[in-house]
């Protein structure tokens, strides 16, 4: 029962993570109930991008091409910080 309970706390957050002129960023937004509703906004979010012609697309991440840059969403659970993971 008790790990039931902490199933139920646990959250998921969605980052961003920004690249290109500038300097790299992650910012995070937390505050979904399941990974499947982390996913969903990610995918709203992706798509609000389709109407710039320059946005070239991956699994996860939108390239600009007049300037170069790329946001790239990540889902994690919130006890998951992706600013602090070791490169591979």
């Amino acid at each position: 029962m008790r790990q039931y309970s902490l199933l139920l706390l646990l959250m998921w957050v969605l980052w961003t993570r920004s690249t290109g002129p500038t300097p790299e960023s992650w910012t995070g937004t937390s505050g979904f109930a399941g990974e499947e509703k982390c996913l969903a906004n990610m995918k709203e979010k992706l798509e609000t991008w389709r109407q710039f012609k320059d946005a070239k697309f991956t699994k996860n991440s939108v390239t600009f091409t007049g300037n170069n840059s790329t946001l790239t969403y990540l889902c994690l659970p919130d006890t998951e910080d992706p600013r602090k993971r070791k490169a591979k």
